[in-house]
């Protein structure tokens, strides 16, 4: 069912805090939906630095001060009820303490692991890079929203997926997002490497994991394939010994003990 967007003319602008990835992509989404924002970070102190030499890097160095905040948070905060803090977790409550001013606005984090009694958390579902994304990808980028939270009533321009979570449960949803796209990447890197040392272009399974992406995301019951679902103990073997010293030896190896863990209790299942 959808529901009513209010008009972009009434919506309450929100501050936003930091000058991260993160901080970055909120602030071209917001200007998607036409969400009102102050912007507040700390400037690097370049005084020390020595001026650029080139006509390029005076070039970068005037694009970077253009970026630099013109305002204290307490006028950057002052006209806003929302405050978002997008910032390192370990500095978000320090932040909120060092800062009276924030006392009686409503914190909003978007950490995916941190409980706090001084912020809400949000969490979009999402890993941003240095790239902008298209306003589709931002809008199907599911939030995942401490207990109770009214999503909407904080960014009511968003339409995006939210799902609430206890917050007993976010260090273990955290680790299971840290899992599914850091341990995934480290994976690949690894891989990519071992292609290269045996003479193939690191680039050679681009295709393959991508198409292994889909089949997953469109039927995660079928999508596997090769020798572990095929029960093929010869190729496993041959494989464990092509490893032997290996760095991913011993994953390979817990890969295999996991997947005849799920494969004995299919059977039990079945029975």
């Amino acid at each position: 069912m959808n529901r009513q967007v209010p008009e972009s003319n009434n919506i309450e602008s929100i501050a936003i805090i930091g000058n991260g990835k993160v901080a970055n992509h909120m602030r071209h989404y917001f200007a998607a939906v036409g969400q009102p924002f102050t912007h507040w970070f700390r400037a690097n102190n370049t005084s020390s630095q020595e001026k650029p030499q080139s006509r390029l890097s005076r070039y970068k160095l005037k694009l970077q001060n253009l970026f630099k905040p013109s305002s204290s948070l307490e006028s950057v905060v002052s006209n806003s009820q929302t405050v978002l803090l997008l910032i390192p977790d370990d500095q978000i409550e320090p932040f909120i303490l060092k800062n009276p001013i924030l006392k009686n606005k409503k914190l909003v984090h978007f950490s995916g692991s941190l409980n706090s009694q001084y912020a809400i958390g949000c969490h979009p579902l999402m890993t941003f890079g240095e790239q902008l994304y298209s306003f589709d990808k931002y809008l199907k980028t599911p939030f995942v929203v401490d207990e109770g939270v009214d999503f909407n009533s904080i960014f009511p321009l968003f339409e995006n997926p939210v799902h609430e979570i206890n917050t007993k449960d976010k260090a273990l949803y955290h680790a299971y997002c840290v899992m599914a796209g850091n341990f995934s990447q480290m994976l690949w890197r690894n891989i990519q490497q071992g292609l290269e040392q045996i003479n193939l272009p690191a680039e050679l399974m681009s295709a393959y994991l991508q198409q292994n992406t889909e089949n997953f995301i469109n039927d995660s019951e079928q999508s596997m394939t090769g020798p572990m679902i095929r029960g093929d103990v010869s190729t496993i073997e041959k494989h464990q010994e092509a490893l032997l010293g290996h760095p991913l030896q011993k994953i390979y190896q817990s890969f295999y003990e996991l997947n005849k863990q799920e494969d004995a209790s299919v059977k039990r299942n079945q029975l």
